[in-house]
């Protein structure tokens, strides 16, 4: 075998563990989606992706570190979505301020009727203390839907430095409540949406 067809070789086995890493991810997810995250068991996973349990012990060491791809995974879903409800905003001519309203908005949406992923996330959240590089795979994802709230923030409020990042926070943060208290039933009873509070703390925020 030459250079080349080692290299293609490579190549095929590198997009085969992709794929079946991927598989495992979306068995993973379907799981939560049916049981909460706590069904989440290697054997389930595997049954569920059609592989024998062993097979999954060759992509994740165990089930906690194939729930924290699976939150990684889900949380740059998020990301992707809110960054294209902003982009779809700007191509319509909208202000800095619509934009923002739509990736918050988009986050809200996205996470609706997601409760068991939005468990999971919450319970590495607050783990002690995540693997390496599991935790910097984590902190990205939260990382690249904070700056997807950060752009327009800052561009609607003029904001910059530890102002902006205080806001950017204060809005994650709101978000994560009323996602909470709304999946809850708590909102509804009291005559308020997740959706027209969100908007509220929007119509607030300085002007630049």
């Amino acid at each position: 075998m030459n250079a080349a067809e080692r290299k293609s070789a490579e190549r095929r086995r590198s997009d085969l563990r992709d794929h079946k890493r991927k598989s495992i991810l979306a068995a993973a997810r379907r799981v939560c989606d049916a049981g909460g995250p706590e069904a989440l068991t290697m054997r389930a996973v595997a049954a569920e992706a059609g592989y024998a349990p062993g097979a999954v012990y060759s992509y994740f060491a165990g089930i906690d570190e194939l729930a924290i791809a699976l939150t990684a995974d889900e949380l740059g879903h998020l990301a992707r979505r809110m960054r294209e409800a902003a982009e779809r905003a700007q191509e319509n001519k909208a202000s800095p301020a619509a934009a923002l309203e739509a990736a918050a908005q988009e986050a809200l949406k996205a996470s609706a009727g997601n409760a068991p992923h939005i468990r999971l996330a919450g319970r590495l959240m607050s783990a002690e203390a995540l693997p390496a590089e599991f935790d910097r795979a984590v902190t990205g994802r939260v990382i690249a839907i904070l700056e997807t709230l950060g752009g327009p923030l800052r561009a609607t409020t003029g904001l910059e430095g530890a102002a902006a990042h205080r806001e950017i926070l204060c809005l994650a943060a709101l978000l994560i409540g009323l996602r909470v208290l709304d999946a809850s039933g708590r909102l509804g009873p009291l005559g308020f949406s997740a959706e027209g509070l969100l908007g509220h703390h929007l119509s607030g925020l300085p002007e630049a």
